[in-house]
């Protein structure tokens, strides 16, 4: 009568390669990554969010990135007409390195930020075609928000 078990040297090949599996996507998992990716589909949406409230309160509304601290951006609406921020117009402020982007910062070497302010006419549509790469750092992980020239976002 014979028995089906494993050996010690299965059992040893498939406990390597777990622990090859569990070093490659532990990196994937941790705090600094997981915020990283959370910033950075927050700024895509946002993009899209200053061009519905450009639609929605027919007016000219945008998206202006700031690089003091650890940078940020903010969504306006212009309610004095000049096309551009002025204090008292954002509609939302989200400044990295504080809260719940703690862990993030705006990567200035990396971001190609242009022709920001992204200005969204009544219509919805970019007042001048723009492409901006906005780069979010945290820790050794980078990951991009590009800005096409009809002002749609994308992760890179």
């Amino acid at each position: 009568m014979r028995r089906e078990a494993f050996t010690l040297l299965e059992l040893l090949v498939i406990l390597a390669i777990l622990g090859v599996l569990l070093g490659l996507g532990l990196p994937l998992l941790s705090p600094n990554r997981l915020a990283l990716d959370a910033a950075a589909r927050s700024l895509a949406a946002q993009v899209t969010r200053a061009r519905l409230e450009a639609i929605r309160r027919n007016a000219f509304a945008g998206l202006h990135v700031f690089t003091e601290g650890a940078g940020g951006y903010l969504i306006f609406v212009d309610h004095d007409g000049d096309r551009r921020y002025a204090p008292g117009e954002e509609v939302q402020v989200v400044r990295f390195g504080e809260g719940d982007w703690a862990r993030v910062r705006l990567d200035q070497g990396q971001s190609r930020l242009g022709n920001l302010p992204l200005l969204f006419d009544p219509r919805g549509v970019p007042t001048k075609p723009i492409t901006a790469t906005i780069a979010l750092a945290s820790g050794s992980a980078t990951r991009k928000v590009i800005v096409s020239q009809q002002g749609r976002a994308r992760l890179e």
